[in-house]
Formats: C-alpha cells, structure tokens, sequence
C-alpha cells in the first residue's frame, strides 16, 4: 500500500467543510463513497429509486425569457416563483394568478410529486385564455411555450392510473421487430 493512497480521500474530507456541495453529512440516507483508484471516486446511491428529493424539496418556478435549448431554458429569469408548502392532506389549494412582467418563453416547475402542484399558463394577463398545464416534478426540466401569467394550485392528488384508460395510440403500436405481411 502506497502512503499517498488515501491522499484523495483525506483532502475530500478535509475540503468538506469549506464547500457546501462536499458537505458528506448533506448526502442523502443509502448513499456511500468508494474509492475506486487513487483520485477516482464512487458514489452509490439507493438502488431503489431516487427519493433523495423528498417532501423538503421546495416548490418554485423560475421563468425565463428565451425558449426551451436543448438541456435547459434560454434568455434572462424574468420571474421567480415559491409559493408556500401545501399542509399535508390538506387537499388542493385555490389557484393563485400570478402575471408575469413580459411574455415567457420558458420555465422549470420543481416541487416534489408530494406537494402536487401544478401551473397553468395563460396567453394573457389576468390568467386568460387557457394555453397548457406544467406539473411541478422533482428535476429541472424545461417547459417551453409562449405565457403572460401562471395559475398555481398545490396539493392536486394525482391521477387513479386505473382511471386514465390506455394510452390514445395504443391500437396502432406494433411490436418493431415484427413486420407485416
């Protein structure tokens, strides 16, 4: 065994402190670091699922300017959004209208499915004339359109999957690997 070995290791302790995104104490439960080679690090996360999230993620919705790019929202934040954690079981909330100070582009809706909160965009001020819904979800995902104000309603139980009845286009899926004739 080399002396320098756990070099790596001791400094990424030793750095912890002084950078919040080392902090080991603020990985999630199931989590654990491995070194793998000098300098190369694991980390191992619950094979389960990914609720590291959890009901603690708070709500908010930031738009932009821009449209959708390939990975994330363009332009400048023209809006910030963090409406209070719905109690839980309280039931859905009454949707509050917020206008926004120019025409959106783009947003990210971030809440955990627990919190149940949905935006509905609206081609005009006031919340009017109806364009889309964005559900709020535990990941930052671009929602892209053209809005000039947002009804936001939490705790909205999420749909009985029994009760949405099969997918639209089911009847004309076909099995890729089979061809007709």
């Amino acid at each position: 065994m080399r002396p320098h070995h756990h070099l790596p290791t001791l400094l990424l302790l030793l750095l912890a402190p002084l950078h919040p995104s080392l902090a080991l104490e603020d990985l999630p439960a199931g989590v654990d670091i491995t070194e793998d080679t000098p300098g190369q690090v694991t980390i191992n996360g619950d094979p389960t699922g990914n609720n590291t999230l959890g009901p603690s993620l708070p709500i908010s919705a930031t738009i932009f300017s821009g449209v959708p790019g390939p990975s994330a929202c363009r332009g400048t934040v023209i809006f910030q959004l963090n409406p209070p954690q719905p109690a839980a079981g309280a039931g859905p909330t009454g949707e509050d209208c917020y206008d926004l100070p120019r025409a959106a582009g783009c947003g990210n809706f971030l809440a955990s499915k627990e919190a149940g909160c949905e935006a509905r965009l609206f081609a005009e001020r006031g919340c009017r004339m109806y364009v889309n819904t964005a559900v709020f979800i535990p990941e930052e995902r671009a929602v892209g359109g053209v809005w000039r104000s947002v009804g936001v309603r939490c705790g909205v139980p999420a749909p009985d999957p029994e009760s949405l009845g099969p997918p639209p286009l089911a009847g004309l899926m076909r099995n890729a690997g089979k061809r007709p004739g």
